[in-house]
């Protein structure tokens, strides 16, 4: 009685394996079927600098795969490898959709070495001819490991610096971490100040010379009678100021 049961119970085993083998047989025949390719590619955002050409050759042979079978983390580094491009998120949509939504670089300047810098404080490689649509690019100078905190210093000056009519054109920063800033005047596009800020220790230091600049600053143009040519913070106590020749 034993061996008929294990039999019987052998014999069960033995057909779920034979359907479950051949339902995994169908379903890779199923997905292998071209009914499941992406005949085109959705592609969405507000892209100024991304075309479909670029697109299309920077993702040439990179793409594989069906609504199945394509690694959808593969596809989006190939799409963030395109010049502009800072983020991708990709879906699929049954059943042979593939939607694209892509976030754009916004250029803020160029960094000395030749790549852009974005406003998000990161560097990317791209045309930067094709970078004016964002505005004016501000000149970044230094360590690339200075990038992130160097947008962060630029938008801190801004801030600080639109009250008094100056408008930061240039953001350098030494081997040693030592921040200065080159400045326009807004009115009249003139060259502006040029303020030294030294290094930021203890951090929030070069914060509080620029915002001492800021409140003397009227006060120094008035005794100089014109706009100063540097404004040099890197003291203890104060800051002195470099007249015009």
């Amino acid at each position: 009685m034993n061996g008929l049961r294990l039999m019987q119970w052998a014999a069960r085993v033995l057909l779920a394996l034979t359907v479950l083998l051949v339902a995994l047989t169908a379903l890779r025949w199923l997905a292998q079927r071209a009914w499941f390719n992406f005949p085109r590619i959705e592609v969405h955002g507000e892209l100024q600098h991304v075309s479909g050409a670029s697109l299309r050759a920077a993702v040439a042979g990179r793409l594989a795969g069906n609504f199945f079978t394509m690694r959808l983390d593969d596809t989006r580094r190939a799409f963030e490898s395109v010049p502009w491009v800072a983020r991708a998120s990709v879906r699929r949509i049954w059943p042979n959709r593939l939607v694209v939504t892509l976030t754009e670089q916004r250029a803020l300047g160029l960094w000395s070495d030749g790549r852009l810098l974005s406003d998000a404080g990161v560097l990317f490689v791209a045309n930067p001819d094709e970078a004016e649509s964002d505005g004016p690019l501000i000149d970044f100078a230094g360590p690339a490991q200075y990038a992130r905190d160097a947008v962060r210093r630029y938008q801190f000056a801004s801030a600080v610096l639109t009250p008094l009519a100056l408008r930061v054109t240039a953001v350098d920063v030494s081997d040693r971490a030592s921040w200065s800033l080159q400045t326009q005047q807004i009115a009249s596009s003139a060259r502006g100040p040029r303020l030294e800020l030294g290094r930021d220790e203890p951090p929030g230091r070069a914060q509080e010379r620029l915002q001492a600049i800021a409140v003397n600053y009227p006060l120094v143009v008035a005794q100089l009678n014109a706009v100063p040519l540097l404004l040099d913070a890197r003291y203890g106590n104060g800051f002195a100021a470099r007249a015009r020749q």
